[in-house]
């Protein structure tokens, strides 16, 4: 499922009320530190800055790089940034991912609990700690690195949500909103949530 904003964003006080819910809602992703609405300034510059990240590419400029999850989080209705202590181990979907021009997935992020099976099988070639290409998935045309937008599951009480969901930021996108959030160490990860409303009928 895709964002989709709603024709009338809702205000900040409506936003502030939703932290709690939200953070509830992250915990399926990882552990939260702090996390706080964008201003539509705010939203604006870490759009520039993301823009100016996928212009520039992947692999120093070599591959092509799509921000699928900031892309989606940053056309929501209400757009968040949030600091995170620890990662789940096992979010509903990979962080990053390599596609094929069929869109085809040929390498991957993969969670701790099948690091050791992708190490066994003989099909992957392991590019860092966590992320493979798959030896036996060859791609065609120009491969393209993409940071998937991860869909928040939602409680049986989410009736005002269409979607929500979040995105990596690239790393001036990063650093941008540690600025905002007091400059924290590098313990702490950066993500862009992305809620939509249902709209009101009438």
């Amino acid at each position: 499922m895709t964002a989709s904003a709603a024709d009338t964003p809702p205000d900040r006080s409506v936003q502030d009320d939703l932290l709690p819910h939200l953070r509830r809602l992250l915990a399926h992703v990882a552990e939260v530190v702090d996390i706080r609405p964008l201003s539509d300034e705010e939203r604006a510059h870490v759009r520039e800055l993301e823009d100016q990240a996928q212009e520039s590419g992947a692999v120093g400029g070599l591959m092509a790089f799509v921000n699928e999850g900031i892309d989606q989080a940053l056309a929501s209705d209400a757009v968040y940034a949030v600091l995170t202590g620890p990662m789940v181990d096992d979010p509903p979907a990979p962080w990053t991912i390599m596609l094929d021009d069929e869109d085809k997935v040929i390498g991957e992020w993969l969670p701790a609990s099948r690091i050791e099976e992708a190490r066994q099988s003989g099909h992957c070639i392991f590019l860092s700690d966590d992320f493979v290409m798959y030896k036996n998935r060859r791609p065609k045309g120009k491969s393209r690195f993409v940071m998937p937008y991860i869909c928040l599951p939602l409680e049986e009480d989410d009736a005002r949500f269409t979607v929500c969901g979040v995105g990596s930021p690239s790393t001036p996108g990063d650093e941008y909103i540690r600025s905002l959030m007091g400059n924290p160490g590098k313990d702490v990860a950066t993500l862009v949530l992305g809620v939509c409303f249902k709209k009101e009928d009438g």
